[in-house]
């Protein structure tokens, strides 16, 4: 092949030579174009994929920040929310255990949560779970009731919020010098104050509390501030539609009150 070559390339110097070359020209010359278009083609497919997997690449590691952004966050929420905790006041009588909410359940009842904490930990039904946020109830205990423990396995209790249709609890206005009342939950949304005195004075904006005859529950505890009366002519009492002053469902961490014995 290479003295093939060589004879050919020695016959170009000849006329006989430049006769092939006319003939050989026209049949290589579409061979040699096709050779490098597909040698262009390769070189761009190579270069799509290497930027395919530069992209995917650049994918994963988005991704990795993100999600371990959204974990610093998460845990910066909650470092937070376990602080807040901390500065809420102390209530006489009671001492305070914290839980975590673990889980949740909402029927046509209302909204229950499941918390980390049971009868080993000293929890009983009745008892009041608590949170509070600055600003929060500044007339009040300065802590708000979020609801009341009301079923306890060994380790997990669960709790209704005081939204919630089975919930019942005695309250008043925090103003008020009239008799106790009871707050009802109202399809998981608000909390209805009943059996108001009718001539009782009740203002929009007002704040409503447990009352001091609650079991285990103490008093002065923010259930939320009146947003609309219903006082109809020749009723025997009045009430009130009281709504929570944030939303219940907000809180990750409560305090559970436990009566200290005398």
């Amino acid at each position: 092949m290479l003295l093939g070559l060589v004879v050919f390339f020695l016959l170009s110097f000849t006329p006989l030579g430049h006769s092939v070359q006319g003939i050989i020209q026209p049949v290589f010359k579409p061979i040699a174009q096709t050779t490098r278009a597909i040698g262009s083609w390769l070189d761009q497919f190579w270069r799509i994929s290497s930027l395919t997997r530069a992209n995917e690449s650049l994918q994963h590691q988005v991704a990795e920040l993100s999600a371990r952004q959204s974990t610093a966050e998460a845990l910066y929420q909650e470092n937070d929310e376990l602080r807040q905790m901390l500065l809420l006041p102390t209530m006489t009588g009671y001492d305070r255990l914290a839980v975590e909410i673990i889980g949740q359940q909402i029927d046509e009842t209302g909204t229950s949560y499941l918390v980390n904490r049971g009868s080993n930990d000293g929890l009983t039904t009745g008892l009041a779970a608590v949170a509070g946020t600055p600003g929060v109830g500044q007339d009040t205990s300065g802590l708000i009731l979020v609801g009341t423990i009301n079923n306890v396995g060994s380790t997990v209790s669960n709790l209704h919020l005081i939204t919630s249709g089975s919930s019942k609890v005695l309250a008043k206005l925090a103003q008020g010098l009239a008799g106790q009342s009871l707050a009802v939950g109202e399809y998981n949304l608000a909390v209805r104050l009943k059996f108001l005195e009718i001539d009782e004075q009740v203002n929009i904006g007002e704040a409503v509390v447990t009352s001091n005859l609650n079991r285990l529950i103490p008093a002065g505890l923010l259930l939320g501030t009146v947003t609309a009366v219903d006082k109809q002519e020749g009723a025997l009492f009045q009430s009130a539609v009281v709504a929570p002053p944030v939303p219940l469902e907000q809180f990750r961490f409560l305090y559970i009150l436990r009566p200290v014995s005398p």
